[in-house]
């Protein structure tokens, strides 16, 4: 199969293919594991409007990852002309952190990694944001990119994706994919995140909310606890997380987006443990 043209409508297709070559059966529930995740929500805007399909189930066992066909490898070759690939460089890892809103910016208590993660491309004149987290290395900064944050995959792990329906009350999170983090936080007090270990760093990420740009559409996602509890779901609305200074909320990004970074970085889709409302 040849790779069609990179525009709206080929890749809605392309993403239509590749849902219905991994899920099988066409169910609610693995339609949205399909395109479950929380980092490159931008994109899913090029994608089309997807309809929320809730689950009446709280809880959704991670499966087996099937065999990635032509019609996946075709879908995830579109999509990753919009991001980057990160090989062999340091990078903080924010995906489900808890952060400290002060002054309409989130500061998140993000962890170390070393080796391969995965962006939005971030292009500017010097390079990708590949280029600008290699220069951070001892300069004092490193980008906040992806990769699959162990503690959310099933069976033994106790994280999980939690899915937030677009509604009108849709409240905010942090949106840390290309946020910079500086060196000299690590190992330090930060107000709302405690003291830090030498492995970790505080990140600033912009605010973003359910209510606006892609989420809007296929609501957004952030990590918490598991097995599943139904309070956590607070923090999906506005009457928990307002981003009034002070305010705790968590990383996250609109539905889809973690499983297609998943995808891109590793060549099949990550076994998320998730929680639906």
């Amino acid at each position: 199969m040849k790779t069609r043209p990179v525009n709206s409508k080929a890749m809605d297709s392309q993403f239509d293919e590749w849902t219905k070559a991994v899920a099988r059966k066409p169910t609610r529930r693995k339609t949205l594991q399909l395109i479950s995740g929380g980092l490159f929500g931008a994109l899913l805007t090029s994608l089309g409007r997807r309809s929320w399909a809730a689950s009446s189930t709280s809880a959704a066992a991670p499966s087996a990852s099937p065999p990635i066909g032509i019609e996946d490898n075709t879908a995830a070759a579109s999509v990753q002309k919009g991001l980057s690939i990160c090989r062999n460089q340091e990078y903080a890892l924010c995906a489900g952190v808890r952060c400290f809103v002060y002054n309409n910016v989130a500061y998140c208590r993000c962890n170390l990694q070393f080796g391969d993660s995965v962006s939005r491309r971030l292009s500017y004149a010097g390079g990708d944001v590949c280029t600008f987290n290699a220069e951070g290395s001892g300069n004092g900064y490193v980008v906040s990119t992806f990769s699959v944050p162990p503690a959310s995959a099933g069976p033994s792990g106790d994280r999980a994706l939690y899915f937030c329906p677009p509604t009108s009350n849709s409240g905010a999170y942090a949106s840390c994919d290309g946020g910079i983090c500086f060196a000299s936080t690590r190992g330090q007090s930060f107000p709302g995140l405690g003291r830090l270990g030498q492995d970790q760093i505080v990140c600033s990420c912009p605010i973003a909310t359910g209510t606006s740009g892609s989420a809007a559409k296929v609501g957004h996602q952030i990590f918490g606890p598991y097995p599943c509890q139904a309070s956590f779901f607070e923090n999906c609305t506005s009457a928990v997380a307002t981003g009034a200074n002070g305010t705790i909320i968590y990383e996250g990004a609109p539905t889809g987006s973690y499983e297609i970074g998943a995808l891109v970085l590793n060549g099949r889709p990550a076994r998320f443990n998730m929680c639906f409302p």
